[in-house]
């Protein structure tokens, strides 16, 4: 699978302007229940970690491609209490105290159960008893659908001399669980020379029971579900599943 130049897109990772403090903020309340201590696995640039470390967080953030750690240091590097790693989410150890939070909303691009297992055991292994996980998660789709190639525009552009769009398709097979998303990013210069690439990739969906059974296997038991992260109930049928697991 080809997911093009991801320095150049790690560089335009946040390419679309917008704001994202209620996020970073909502997570930063959310781990407050629990300590002053946080786990981000593939965290992509740590913008949320370093959103965490300035305000009094001590923060472990990791991403598997060392092009976004490498651009996460560049912007964020400075900040007391952030440490960016990079790192394989199912195969990763820090010398790190056990941490009392984590959250992670990318286990899609984990594509076995097998790796979603290893996942959660060194998630496990380097949090303490009573700490919480957070998973953020798309359930399988009871139909498959295609979302035809569409053009998108960012909020605003946030980069000096050059003007960055996408254009991408999307396809949901829903007998495998899989999304199928195919995008080329476009870098207009001041001299309007365009400079393209593309990205490529599909997330895999697990059922919530498979979750649940893994979960407890790798010592977690589940303490809520919600169905977005306003932490209104899941109910049966929600595609997102957010469930905050406690560590045995």
């Amino acid at each position: 699978m080809n997911i093009g130049n991801y320095a150049k897109h790690a560089a335009l990772w946040d390419w679309g302007g917008y704001d994202r403090t209620s996020e970073h903020e909502g997570w930063r309340k959310w781990a407050a229940q629990y300590g002053s201590s946080v786990l981000i696995p593939m965290c992509a640039l740590g913008e949320t970690g370093a959103y965490m470390a300035q305000r009094g967080f001590d923060v472990t953030a990791f991403d598997y491609t060392p092009e976004m750690i490498a651009e996460g240091r560049k912007r964020f590097g400075h900040i007391e209490g952030l440490c960016l790693y990079e790192g394989d989410v199912t195969d990763f150890h820090f010398d790190i105290p056990p941490v009392d939070f984590c959250f992670c909303m990318e286990f899609g691009h984990i594509h076995s159960l097998e790796g979603i297992g290893k996942a959660l055991a060194c998630i496990a292994d380097h949090m303490r008893t009573g700490g919480c996980l957070v998973v953020e998660a798309g359930l399988p789709e009871k139909e498959s659908k295609y979302y035809p190639v569409k053009t998108f525009h960012p909020l605003q552009q946030v980069y000096p001399g050059k003007r960055v769009w996408k254009t991408g398709d999307t396809r949901i097979d829903a007998e495998k669980g899989q999304w199928h998303c195919s995008q080329t990013v476009f870098v207009e210069d001041e001299s309007g020379n365009v400079e393209t690439f593309d990205h490529t990739f599909y997330l895999q969906s697990y059922a919530r029971e498979a979750w649940l059974m893994a979960l407890e296997e790798n010592g977690f038991f589940v303490q809520n579900e919600y169905r977005d992260r306003e932490k209104n109930p899941w109910r049966d049928g929600d595609v997102l599943w957010i469930t905050e697991a406690i560590k045995k």
